[in-house]
């Protein structure tokens, strides 16, 4: 996959015997780094291409075949000359930008654009022969794209051979609207490189592809190196050796032990280098510092994925520093590394492996789980155990310094043995990553989540990720609008996860309650309103009687009229019958019925710890809980999973009347590349940001004078109000701050001198603005956040609304349905819909309002922050009072519109 474009150019300045120019020393942007996942599961280092590069470049030219290199330079070129490689070596990464991508030493792809004109750059890709069909030139192209839009470059252009069918393939299948003409035996293919829904999805299809092979390759290793196994059973090494051997693994195992030359009847070998035949998986059992020299030597056996069970990675900075390395070697040898701290990874059914230091194997069933340290792994293995939790699939991802939970969501979506994920979580490394695939994954699975404490405090060791300015809730929100339903402790995760692994998804909201007692009865009626579920049946008049029968009945009666999805049981249990067959009866109506039946017993410890020693060992029971608080929230978990939010089935909104170049035009103007803290944005530059995204402001002018005063309210139109610009006085009416409804000029001045007089406190010049009709005060806010990345909020304006916290927050860009439920989400949002006689406000405009401020915040990483307060929303309309924004440099935003692996922590 090439393109003749660069060879063309070359071979004419030699004709007309002109020379390259390049900067002495041009800025290195090193944030365009990125490791990349490719097609096949295995990773490779994405970098600006360097001066010291040459030789490498001349190797990877050479390796090319020859119908390669003539589509690349339109003749043979065995070599290239000393003053081609001075050129493509030598680049300012502003109007020529090339990228290299590494595995190993070794250059596998070259992707450079050369700008032609102030919005527009020609664009080229050479892949190495061996490399072609693995994606490298569609990565190449999102990276090229992504770093050209940050230097102000709109469009993309190529001239292309037509036998050069991979490369036109690239344009064609990127998702961007392409154009393609004919011209003298060259295809001419043009591009606007803005980012499109098209290309977005298709970038997050090829991104779940490689990230979901990558986990194939890791979890399914037909061959296994164990690299520091002794003969001791309590070594680490040694107990992986153990798990792998009770699990019925039919692969082959290599070792590596120092001791001996046969463990178990297993050929041990002396050094990793030793070991024969290229190697799926290598489990390294060694202490921290001796894992580097370890990834060396797997790399040059062919290893594909390594994990390591070791920790000391993060107890001090020496060890992270480490861990970072460690990330480094294994990425820019091609493979992929789960942990370190990882407690491993096993799988039941007829594939069964168990790489773990579980201590056995669980029941299979359909339920993935995975956690993140030793010790939270081994809290989710003992409740499976405890619960006879039929298990899929668990991984422990440790300080997924590489492999991240990230990861395993890709690889479970497309596993049709899972049918519900659970996920316990101490942190979050890339959190808005994580809630675009749930978007997507939660249309299909159930996925429920154990939420880390926060995201901004109190980390575990070995779990550095970007700290969020937001408060937990933000992220909460975020999480509820993916479909992830949270869970407040490992027991609720597993509670929740056993009920829908035991019998899916309740068809719909509708629950019923039964109870052979009338008090328990009220109490799981208390709970269940405690909830928010939607009861429509309870029947607390079944007797407490020695019979089961009674229970059963009234059951059949609920479940069979069709009348409820889910049926949430209160049995005392008399004590004169077998506890379990009564339950069994049930479940066997349920099933007929396809009602979801969750039950709680009250009875004695031992009788309880007898039922649910039946229920661990039999799928057909349903589960049973001790208390009505704790059945009834797991029937709230099951019927948040069942009507999960439909964001991921809508199209995001668009706009037609934005002026994009407008605002990139001022933010490159107004934002420097060494801009050190954050610009505030004076009135008029806030106002003509806003304008080119349609977003009107009031008119006003700050005045100096008396008769500048007059002068502005003249200009302005009457009535208008007078403001004090000072930025805790300028919207406080009780303050003093704000004078409204000035209906003539001698009102303005009897205002004028008595601001001046209240305020004499204060320096601050006051402003003239004009009246905006009555409505209801809200707030819109966006923020560029660390973590999460662009985010908007919305409130009703007031202290009482920041003191409650009554604010919504969710990820942009946004649907018309979606903007729509931001701006219902806050309770004091009832406002809105009119109240005490007063009309409804125009929701509608509000809506759109949101919208423009997501597309906004999604376009501009530079801008910090964004406030429109107060939005009066009328009966007619919206009218921004008040803006103020904030502008920085342009972060490396952890999901943008380019592909890259996560960062290693503490990177």
């Amino acid at each position: 996959m090439v393109d003749r474009r660069d060879g063309l150019r070359s071979l004419r300045r030699r004709a007309r015997g002109g020379a390259d120019t390049h900067p002495a020393s041009p800025a290195y942007p090193a944030h365009w780094e990125a490791d990349i996942a490719l097609r096949d599961g295995s990773a490779a280092h994405l970098r600006p291409i360097l001066p010291s590069d040459a030789d490498a470049l001349q190797e990877f030219h050479q390796r090319q075949s020859e119908q390669s290199r003539y589509l690349r330079f339109f003749a043979p070129m065995p070599r290239l000359s000393e003053r081609d490689l001075t050129r493509f070596t030598h680049v300012d990464h502003v109007d020529r930008v090339a990228f290299v991508v590494l595995v190993g030493e070794d250059i596998v792809a070259v992707g450079r654009y050369d700008r032609v004109d102030p919005r527009s750059a020609e664009v080229a890709f050479n892949v190495a022969d061996s490399r072609q069909g693995s994606g490298l030139g569609s990565v190449l192209l999102e990276h090229l794209a992504a770093a050209a839009r940050e230097r102000g470059i709109d469009v993309f252009t190529a001239e292309v051979l037509p036998q050069n069918t991979k490369m036109i393939k690239v344009f064609t299948e990127a998702g961007f609207d392409v154009d393609r003409t004919l011209d003298d035996g060259v295809v001419m293919v043009s591009f606007r490189i803005d980012p499109t829904a098209r290309s977005l999805e298709v970038m997050a299809e090829r991104e779940h592809r490689a990230e979901a092979r990558a986990m194939e390759r890791l979890l399914h290793p037909e061959s296994v190196l164990l690299v520091g196994v002794s003969s001791r059973a309590d070594s680490v090494g040694g107990r992986f050796l153990t798990a792998l051997e009770s699990s019925g693994y039919d692969g082959t195992v290599h070792l590596v032990a120092r001791e001996a030359f046969e463990l178990r009847g297993h050929r041990a070998w002396g050094r990793i280098t030793d070991v024969p035949g290229t190697v799926d998986l290598a489990v390294i059992a060694l202490r921290p510092e001796a894992c580097l020299e370890a990834i060396e030597e797997c790399a040059r056996i062919g290893v594909k994925s390594v994990l390591i069970p070791t920790e000391g990675f993060s107890e001090s900075e020496d060890g992270r520093k480490l861990q970072r390395e460690l990330v480094a070697r294994v990425r820019l040898h091609g493979m992929r590394l789960l942990g370190p701290g990882s407690l491993g990874f096993l799988r039941t059914g007829d594939d069964a492996i168990s790489l773990s230091l579980a201590p056995h194997m669980p029941r299979p069933g359909r339920v993935a789980l995975a956690g993140q340290s030793t010790a939270l792994s081994a809290m989710l293995l003992a409740g499976t155990d405890s619960r006879g939790i039929g298990l899929h699939e668990f991984v422990g991802v440790g300080n997924r310094a590489d492999v991240s939970l990230n990861d395993t969501l890709q690889h479970w979506e497309d596993d049709e043995e899972v049918g519900v994920i659970g996920l316990a979580l101490e942190s979050m490394g890339n959190p808005r990553k994580f809630t675009r695939i749930a978007r997507r994954l939660t249309r299909s699975t159930p996925l429920i989540v154990l939420r880390p404490p926060g995201i901004e405090s109190n980390l575990p060791p070995g779990h550095d990720v970007r700290t969020s300015s937001l408060p937990r809730r933000a992220l909460d929100q975020v999480l509820a609008s993916a479909g992830v339903v949270q869970t407040r402790g490992v027991d609720h995760l597993l509670d929740v996860v056993d009920a829908i692994g035991r019998q899916g998804l309740p068809l719909g909201p509708r629950v019923g309650l039964l109870s052979n007692t009338a008090a328990l009865g009220a109490s799981l009626r208390g709970a269940a309103d405690a909830a928010g579920l939607q009861v429509v049946a309870d029947n607390r008049s079944v007797p407490l009687s020695p019979d089961p029968r009674l229970v059963q009945r009234a059951f059949t009666s609920m479940a069979a009229l069709g009348e409820v999805d889910m049926v949430i049981a209160g049995i005392v249990d008399p004590q004169t019958a077998e506890a379990t067959d009564t339950l069994r009866q049930m479940a066997v109506v349920a099933r007929h019925s396809e009602v979801v039946l969750l039950v709680c017993v009250v009875t004695t410890a031992e009788r309880f710890a007898e039922v649910q020693q039946q229920v661990r060992v039999d799928d057909a029971l349903p589960p049973v809980h001790a208390t009505p608080y704790a059945v009834v929230r797991v029937g709230a978990g099951m019927l948040a999973a069942a009507t999960r939010p439909s964001a991921e089935d809508e199209e995001p909104a668009r706009r037609d009347d934005l002026d994009r170049a407008a605002a990139r035009e001022l933010v490159d103007r107004l934002v420097p590349e060494d801009l050190g803290s954050e610009l505030v944005l004076g009135p008029e530059d806030t106002a003509a940001l806003l304008a080119a995204y349609g977003i009107a402001t009031l008119p006003s002018r700050t005045v100096t004078d008396e008769d500048d005063t007059l002068a502005t309210a003249a200009e302005i139109g009457y009535p208008v109000a007078l403001k004090s610009t000072d930025p805790v006085l300028r919207h406080r009416a009780d303050l003093g701050g704000v004078r409204l409804d000035i209906p003539d000029e001698v009102q303005l001045r009897h205002a004028l001198q008595s601001m001046r007089r209240d305020l004499a406190f204060s320096s601050a010049p006051l402003e003239v603005q004009a009246m905006a009709p009555a409505g209801v005060p809200m707030v819109v806010r966006s923020v560029e956040d660390p973590s999460l990345g662009p985010v908007v909020s919305l409130s009703v304006a007031g202290d009482a609304t920041d003191l409650l916290d009554d604010i919504a927050y969710a990820i942009p860009p946004f649907s018309e349905q979606g903007a729509h439920r931001l701006v219902d989400a806050p309770a004091t949002a009832v406002k809105l819909r009119g109240t005490r006689g007063l009309p409804p406000a125009d929701r509608d405009a509000l809506a759109d309002l949101v919208v423009r401020v997501g597309l906004l915040a999604e376009d501009l990483p530079e801008l910090a922050s964004l406030e429109l307060y107060p939005v009066l929303v009328a009966q007619d309309g919206v009218s921004v009072v008040g803006a103020s924004a904030r502008l920085a440099a342009a972060p490396n935003r952890t999901d943008g519109a380019r592909r890259t692996l996560s960062e290693p922590p503490g990177a």
